[in-house]
């Protein structure tokens, strides 16, 4: 028997040998034999008309397996997770530089891209859409039959006139955000082959293996059933991964060959193709009164969803949701809407619509708060969402609000506390500044969103347990939290439990996304050990028949004085399988979405230093102060935390996507600057406040998205208190510092 459960402990995670020694294998290493390399010709203007397309000269390549186009699709040449709108192969048009015209497969990778670069198209170029605020105008070149936008939503509750006139004072910004690229550390990769019974393998770095099955199948004009999807355990994904990549491509070319094929995108194709996170326009208009109470919001947003659906409206459903933060105005307006370009596709991306709208609220948090004479802390305190409130986007709030208990947790921080003392002695030409953000963030897929997940978990005959769930882990750990879990019920040791996971041949637990999979697979796990430990008592009660309850005792049940070897009860009365499913309860919707049934919460704060003579920004401290409800696993937390807000500092001061005419123009790790291990603040604190949220196992939130969301806007104000500048576009570069000091004199 355990001496101590497994839960709440910093285990050392399942894949840890594997990947610190090189053993794991990842979708990019699959080398199988008889492979063919893969190479896609992707569109040569990001806005045209396809007028012919010419590859008898990469079919008489020799070594070349096939060239494949539109016509050689065999179902239906489009996909996507809302609408099948992208096209699987370019038929009549390209949208962007991204998508694909033709397939070239062939022996060696070098013949693959010599036969692809053969191949001729002609086009009839069309003027690319590429500003996004053109886009709805009467003469802006239609990309689709139903014009160029792609969602809106008009939300909020109360009269904003009535808000505004009973404010003291009044503050309007407008916002711009950037297009920020995934950067995972491997790229879009993978493979496809036939297994012993015949079944289309396809092998590659995905985020839900079930719905990249649905999508070949279509594309393939094959049964479900005749596919099988793997997502291995991958270099990363952050969303960027949720939308097919290489999937179908990859299909294609084994349905047509019946061999197996490989193929991984470069950085500058992955950068290119690739989707990125929505650059937002916002506008924010807020009041306060005197006395510090909040009157009004109005919040209008318009994001560059680029040439097709992908996730745009549900990115700016969750911006809508989180727009007005986790604070109470009584009248708000949002209208957001999503328009198409011919600008990067853009998707899921870490945080989905709420980091961009955090940048703009955070900061007019600051200035409403000094303008009434309060610090910011005690403002957003005064102004919280209390239980019963209605939400910024008309939903009536539930009760767990943890945000005062955040916040308080914030004030006695070292930060907060010292921000003067550290803000001090810094020399004549260098400037420091202490600020905040704070934020709540939606787990799971929100109202009326089916949100299910199915985990099995079956007793080997070595006695040991296989857990099965199709969520994949994209490097955030939540194999570790799942094996952790199923061991606490079935009191045995973490060794025990071993995972099989992203793999559509096993249950289907839905998508990794969303911060969904500790709160609603991990659910669904505890479900599953419950059920298994119901069979394997009930089991070990049919060999001792006199009525004594049996027990566990590691990998033995004891019953009647005698020990029994789980191996013995697996071989009597195997298979013994426990099954578990769980749907979280949903709220009542106000729209597809909103709100979502539980929420996470977090302060964080930035300590910055800002050189005045060269305009760098250094972020030289960052405190995260996290409810994260019950936590499973500190270090996987923890880890979560850092690596936001890594990704956080990026956004705020580095990271864009520079397009000119829809062509990327930093394309390469060279010229899409990412923060380096001498960007990120060698001091990053994580206080992890453990409110439990009454739906999450044990009380877990899910926590991988919120600790990136308020980064950016703890920087931001960081930077105002350090300078006295307001930045309203990220990310905040030394250029755009100098020219805003130049006209700002600070000495």
């Amino acid at each position: 028997m355990l001496e101590t459960s497994p839960l709440g402990r910093p285990i050392l995670r399942v894949d840890a040998y594997a990947k610190a020694s090189g053993a794991h294998v990842y979708p990019s290493d699959v080398v199988l034999d008889n492979m063919l390399w893969v190479q896609v010709l992707r569109a040569a203007h990001p806005h045209a008309r396809i007028l012919s397309i010419d590859t008898s000269a990469a079919e008489t390549l020799p070594g070349v397996a096939c060239v494949l186009t539109a016509k050689d699709v065999p179902g239906e040449n489009r996909f996507g997770l809302l609408v099948h709108d992208q096209p699987v192969l370019c038929e009549e048009h390209v949208l962007y530089i991204g998508d694909a015209v033709a397939v070239v497969a062939a022996e060696t990778d070098d013949l693959a891209r010599q036969a692809r670069d053969l191949i001729r198209v002609e086009y009839e170029v069309i003027p690319p859409l590429t500003d996004p605020l053109q886009a709805l105008q009467p003469d802006a070149p239609q990309l689709h039959p139903k014009g160029n936008l792609c969602a809106e939503l008009h939300l909020g509750h109360g009269d904003v006139a009535l808000g505004f006139a009973e404010a003291d004072y009044i503050f309007e910004s407008s916002y711009q955000t950037g297009r920020q690229e995934h950067a995972f550390l491997e790229t879009e990769a993978g493979v496809a082959y036939y297994d012993e019974a015949g079944i289309l393998t396809v092998c590659a770095g995905g985020q839900n293996p079930f719905k990249d099955r649905q999508q070949l199948a279509l594309a393939l004009k094959l049964p479900e059933e005749k596919i099988r999807v793997q997502h291995p355990m991958m270099g990363g994904a952050f969303g960027g991964k949720e939308d097919i990549n290489v999937q179908i491509h990859l299909a294609l070319v084994t349905q047509r060959t019946g061999r197996p094929c490989r193929l991984m995108l470069d950085r500058s194709e992955s950068i290119a193709a690739g989707v990125k996170r929505h650059p937002f326009h916002v506008r924010y208009k807020t009041g306060v009164k005197k006395d510090g109470t909040l009157t009004a919001i109005e919040v209008t947003i318009l994001a560059d969803t680029g040439p097709y659906i992908t996730l745009g409206p549900a990115v700016i459903g969750l911006a809508a949701e989180h727009c007005c933060g986790p604070y109470y105005f009584p009248h708000t307006k949002i209208d957001v809407q999503a328009v198409f370009t011919n600008n990067c596709n853009a998707s899921a991306f870490r945080g989905f619509g709420n980091p961009q709208v955090l940048v703009g609220l955070e900061q007019h948090m600051d200035m409403m708060a000094a303008a009434v004479g309060l610090e910011p802390i005690a403002f957003r305190r005064l102004n919280v969402l209390r239980p019963g409130q209605m939400g910024g986007a008309g939903q009536t709030v539930a009760p767990a609000i943890s945000l005062p208990r955040v916040l308080d947790a914030a004030e006695q921080g070292e930060l907060y506390a010292r921000r003067e003392q550290l803000k001090s002695g810094v020399g004549r030409w260098k400037r420091r500044g202490v600020g905040l953000a704070a934020a709540w963030q939606g787990f799971g897929l929100g109202a009326g969103v089916f949100d299910g997940a199915m985990v099995r978990i079956e007793l080997q005959a070595d006695g040991r347990y296989r857990l099965h769930a199709s969520s994949p882990d994209m490097g955030q750990g939540n194999a570790t939290a799942f094996v952790q879990m199923a061991a606490h019920e079935l009191n045995c040791s973490p060794a025990d439990v071993e995972v099989t996971i992203g793999d559509s041949l096993g249950p289907d637990s839905g998508s990794s996304n969303a911060s969904r999979t500790v709160f609603v697979v991990g659910s669904a796990v505890i479900k599953a050990a419950l059920d298994l430990r119901s069979k394997i008592l009930a089991a070990a009660q049919r060999l001792e028949t006199n009525g004594e309850t049996p027990r566990f005792n590691g990998r033995a049940v004891e019953v009647n004085g005698q020990t029994i070897p789980l191996a013995e009860l697996a071989v009597e009365f195997g298979p013994l399988v426990g099954e578990g499913y769980f749907h979280p309860q949903q709220p009542t919707p106000v729209v597809v979405g909103i709100p979502h049934p539980a929420y996470s919460y977090s302060v964080q704060m930035a300590l910055v230093e800002v050189d005045l003579l060269t305009g760098e920004i250094e972020v030289l401290q960052m405190e995260n102060y996290l409810d994260a409800g019950y936590v499973i696993n500190p270090a996987g937390v923890e880890g979560q935390s850092e690596g936001g807000i890594a990704q956080g500092l990026g956004y705020a001061l580095f990271e864009d996507i520079l397009l000119n005419e829809g062509r990327v123009l930093n394309p390469r790790l060279s010229t899409y600057i990412i923060p380096s291990i001498r960007d990120v603040p060698a001091q990053i604190n994580t206080v992890l406040l453990q409110e439990p949220e009454p739906m999450g196992p044990y009380g877990a939130r899910g926590i991988s998205e919120i600790c990136l969301s308020p980064t950016a806007g703890a920087i931001l104000n960081a930077i105002y208190d350090a300078v006295g500048v307001r930045f309203e576009r990220i990310p905040v570069t030394p250029e755009m510092m100098l020219a805003a000091l130049q006209q700002k004199v600070v000495i």
